[in-house]
């Protein structure tokens, strides 16, 4: 049986780690760094926006954005990459603010209901453009859509035109609507394996993720020297990303971009009939291959400006 004294000393203890414990978690994270809300699809007041948006008739619609698809370059100027190296944390604050969120506010082609399906993308000029994926851009599978963008902030903004894209390298460059501040990431090109990379983005309905990983390698693939089918050249980096995480910027520690995610490639064999997981089709996944467009595919849509 304790003492009086060794109880009073056990229950003061107790409550010095309940306030030890409340004060952690009150002080989680760094000032000015914001705790991600997450749910199931984009949030109400999300969906209001690009509502109103539609209503006044300032949002691009899918029919003029398949014709400007077409566009194969643009004018814009371009800050210099970066030469100063970053802590991890300041490449996040760099990412974080360039970081956009842009898609489709559609008319489902199944019900009707309206929609909000968004990708990333990131800010690559002060004047308001944006680069991302080109299947990001493309309109599909809707009876009536709309192009449109948010902030990491969740400020959601019209998307004035598509500036120029490229299928094969599956490239676009959009304009947001001005009145916005953007934080451009310089286009850096002088990469090599081993180099450290960082990715900012969605994945898998998860908002606003960073990871850290390394350039892998640049391939470009083929099917037999006398195929006719010809593939783009690719980046593989070991940064984490997975479906929404389309078009967000790939970082170097200098801030700049150098690519962005395309695609995720799971390679791995089916269990043979009779294994327990066979019922399930389930794979055996060995490796997964992160896909990213090179900044120089990005830069190819653009001719310099000089300021």
């Amino acid at each position: 049986m304790k003492s009086a004294w060794s109880r009073d000393r056990s229950s003061s203890f107790l409550a010095w780690v309940a306030w030890v414990a409340f004060t952690a978690t009150a002080a989680a994270q760094s000032p000015g760094v914001p705790v991600v809300k997450e749910g199931h699809g984009p949030p109400p007041e999300t969906l209001e926006a690009a509502k109103k948006l539609r209503e006044a008739g300032k949002l691009l619609a899918m029919e003029v954005v398949r014709e400007q698809l077409k566009r194969t370059n643009c004018d814009l100027i371009l800050p210099k990459p970066g030469t100063r190296k970053l802590a991890a944390p300041e490449v996040w604050d760099r990412a974080r603010k360039a970081h956009w969120r842009v898609g489709f506010y559609y008319l489902c082609p199944r019900c009707d209901n309206w929609h909000l399906n968004l990708a990333g993308a990131y800010a690559i000029s002060a004047s308001g453009a944006i680069a991302t994926c080109y299947h990001v851009a493309e309109p599909k599978d809707m009876r009536e859509g709309y192009l449109i963008a948010a902030t990491d902030g969740g400020t959601v903004m019209p998307v004035i035109e598509v500036l120029a894209a490229d299928k094969f390298t599956d490239t676009a460059i959009l304009r947001i609507a001005p009145g916005e501040q953007f934080a451009p990431l310089p286009l850096n090109t002088n990469v090599r394996p081993g180099e450290e990379a960082f990715c900012y983005s969605d994945p898998a309905g998860h908002p606003a993720y960073f990871s850290r990983g390394i350039v892998n390698r640049f391939y470009q693939h083929w099917h037999g020297e006398n195929a006719k089918e010809k593939f783009p050249q690719r980046m593989n980096v070991s940064t984490d990303w997975a479906p929404g995480s389309s078009g967000a910027a790939v970082l170097d520690e200098f801030g700049n971009a150098i690519g962005h995610v395309s695609e995720i490639s799971a390679h791995g064999n089916t269990p043979p009939a009779g294994a327990k997981d066979a019922k399930t089709g389930a794979t055996n996944t060995y490796i997964v291959f992160h896909n990213a467009v090179r900044a120089a595919d990005v830069l190819a849509l653009v001719r310099p400006l000089k300021k």
